[in-house]
């Protein structure tokens, strides 16, 4: 497996990619939109949301740096999800052509993009499944994901990014996150979840997330 970060950034030195800067929330594409190529990347965070069926918009994963989105759009065919910047942002976008002389030149890279593709055919099928979930189960799920991808126990998230993400109000999740802190298993303040027992976070991640 190539690690992707350093992959993608040794790709970018050798001059692959338009280098874009974008504001804090900034659209960098619409789900439904046609694409017209990927991004990487580089610097800041980006925001994935979901559109159901039924017209609600959920938070379902946060992108940050080292990674691709919108690979979809390789194929030019319409963007899964709806991508927002939440933080001013760096990326380099990929077209097909780019992509395709990227990869006659440095043919792991195509390796690369399937597998970051897969991942993201596994986000939108998680996301769908957990969507009738139990709010503790979505909410100790994405709490579990933000600290895999970070690689720490101190999460920088307010309340109401929360509720979007679960689908839920912000009093559902005011109710489960004070539970968790009577049971020791997270604190939080000033803006900040500490997780304090990730054992005790996993344990709702082996239920039943349709019971």
């Amino acid at each position: 497996m190539f690690n992707q970060k350093h992959s993608w950034e040794n790709f970018i030195l050798e001059g692959y990619g338009l280098k874009r800067k974008f504001e804090k929330n900034t659209t960098l594409f619409h789900q439904g939109e046609i694409g017209e190529g990927f991004y990487y990347l580089s610097k800041g965070e980006v925001k994935i949301s979901l559109l159901s069926s039924q017209g609600n918009e959920r938070d379902i994963d946060y992108v940050i740096p080292g990674r691709l989105l919108g690979e979809q759009g390789f194929y030019k065919n319409p963007y899964f999800t709806t991508a927002v910047t939440t933080a001013p942002s760096t990326l380099y976008f990929f077209s097909k052509d780019e992509f395709n002389q990227l990869c006659l030149d440095l043919p792991e890279a195509a390796s690369i993009f399937m597998d970051s593709l897969i991942m993201k055919v596994r986000l939108l099928a998680e996301a769908t499944t957990i969507l009738n979930a139990p709010a503790e189960y979505r909410l100790a799920h994405f709490l579990y994901k933000l600290h895999r991808q970070k690689g720490e126990t101190k999460i920088k998230i307010s309340q109401i990014t929360l509720a979007r993400f679960i689908g839920t109000s912000r009093i559902t999740v005011y109710k489960v996150i004070n539970e968790w802190k009577e049971k020791r298993m997270i604190e939080h303040r000033q803006g900040y979840i500490f997780i304090l027992d990730i054992n005790k976070l996993m344990l709702y991640l082996d239920e039943d997330p349709v019971s």
